[in-house]
Parts: C-alpha cells; structure tokens; sequence
C-alpha cells in the first residue's frame, strides 16, 4: 500500500493533521519545507541512523531563516507534539570538546512523539531525548525549550486551543546580564526567569528578601537576580541530569536560548562559549581542528 506524501515526501497516515498545524502556526513568514528523501519510510537512507526507516521522521529544511525563526520553529513542533532539534551543518559538540560537521545543511530534525509507527531507532532517539540529551551520537544535551517535552499531538488537540504565530523570538546581549548592571535587557531577563522557578522557589526569594512579586523584574542585576539565576541552573539540573548544567550566578547563551531569548553575538545557536566554559580561542571552526567525519554522529 502506498504512503501518503506532504508537500513532496513521504508521510505516515498520523502525520499529515500535525504538519498541517505547524504550516499554520509558523506564520506567513516561514516556510514549512520538508527536503526530498527525508520523510518517512526512507528504507536504505543511512543518513538518519534508522529514525527514516519507519513513521513519524521528517526534516524540515532551514536554509534562509534567521537564528529567531529557526527557535519559534523549533519551539512550535515541541508544543504541537513532535520531538525537534535544529541541526546546523558545523556545532560545537560540549561533551567531545571540539567541532563537529556534517555534510548535511541547517535543518530541524522532527519524530512525531506518539506515532505509532516509528521505527525501533527513532523510539530509543526519543528515550534520549526524554532524558536531556539532543538525540545525536556523543550525549550532548538538548538544549531547547523543555516546556511541552511530554506534550503529544493528541493532547495538544484536546487542548482546543490552537497555537497562533508567535512575535519573533527576541535577542539579549549576554554582557549586559553581569551583576551590578542596569539596563531594559536585565529587566526582560529577570521576568523571564521569574516564569520559569517553581512556585515554593518563589516564595522563599521573596520572603528572604522581603520584596513583593512585582520589585522582582527591576531592571537590576543585583543579588536578588544572583540568587533567582542560580536557583533555576539547580531546577533545570535536577530534572536532566544528563545535561550537564552548571550552578551559575549569571546566564549564558544555553540558557537564554532555553528562555527564548536569542543571545547577541552567539555563534549562530551554537555558540561555543556556553555554560561549558569553552576558551574563547574557539571561535573559527575552520582552524578549529573540526574533525571532517565524527565517528557515530547522526541525525
């Protein structure tokens, strides 16, 4: 029996209303283009590692989008049910300490969470996934937002509620995110964290400190901001321990990517100079020893 097809590639039967929605969602702006051969049921198509060779795969081609329509992308397939991860041709790999290519070009690497019909590779990629990792070979971690990390296509639908296109991801300059600054990006950054902390977390902060829920987002990045950064490095540790967060008392661009925030002067979405503490020597992966075939790396 033959397979569906989507906008040129093959599809599964449980595809085609999700795919629909994200079309939809991402907004006039981008374009939902799946590339040629990446679909599913891609039997022979080594590239994948086996996630092709069932249901639920496909790769949605990035080539033209700015770094702020890559994320809204990223984050509208996780919300609407699938697992998806940017893949840029050249990325520093965190745990192996050095670049990294492929041949491959900027894409988003999607598994329609619960499809039936995966294949047994791209079901253990989603056990990875689960646990903090970004689902490529060497264990690095994920470092998207986690927000709607269980959420399938079928509970987004019984939700009612469908997402609408999003504003543009905005940016922040990591530098002005020091301690004793004042300026409208700590302002943004502190309401952003503020979201994201448990709410017994939010108490202690403010009884400790005696202030009211609306002096938290002052625009200052003083020792109430120290201790709110270094309360949700701990929070998101203890849920992935797998991936490697620190306990800093200022962000880095993992972090404000996993916030939403586009961070000024980051190499693309994998800057080296991260919460791994990368030297800043690194900065030209082409004079940076990139090892040409990385054993084991797939999509």
């Amino acid at each position: 029996m033959a397979h569906p097809t989507w906008r040129g590639v093959t599809i599964c039967p449980c595809m085609k209303a999700p795919l629909d929605e994200l079309a939809r969602a991402s907004g006039k702006d981008i374009l939902v283009a799946p590339i040629t051969g990446f679909g599913s049921y891609q039997v022979g198509q080594t590239a994948s590692a086996g996630t092709g060779s069932g249901g639920g795969h496909v790769d949605l081609a990035l080539r033209g989008l700015t770094a702020q329509q890559k994320l809204r992308l990223e984050g509208l397939a996780r919300r609407i049910g699938f697992y998806a991860d940017i893949r840029e041709p050249t990325w520093w790999s965190p745990t192996r300490k050095r670049w990294l290519q492929q041949s491959w070009s900027s894409h988003l690497h999607m598994v329609l969470k619960d499809c039936r019909h995966l294949s047994p590779e791209a079901r253990a990629q989603l056990r990875e996934w689960f646990a903090g990792e970004n689902g490529l070979a060497g264990d690095d971690p994920d470092d998207g937002d986690r927000t709607y990390l269980r959420q399938t296509w079928k509970q987004y639908r019984s939700s009612q509620q469908g997402v609408q296109p999003p504003p543009s991801q905005p940016s922040i300059t990591v530098a002005n995110l020091r301690h004793g600054r004042r300026n409208g990006d700590v302002k943004r950054y502190q309401a952003a964290v503020w979201r994201r902390l448990a709410g017994a977390m939010r108490t202690r902060i403010l009884t400790r400190n005696r202030l009211k829920e609306t002096q938290i987002a002052d625009g200052f990045y003083g020792d109430v901001t120290v201790e709110m950064t270094k309360a949700l490095y701990a929070q998101i540790a203890a849920k992935e321990p797998k991936g490697g967060w620190p306990i800093w008392a200022e962000p880095g661009p993992r972090l404000l990517k996993r916030l939403g925030f586009v961070p000024v002067g980051a190499r693309d979405l994998d800057d080296p100079h991260d919460e791994f503490g990368e030297p800043d020597s690194v900065s030209d992966p082409v004079s940076a020893n990139i090892d040409p075939h990385p054993a084991g790396v797939v999509q």
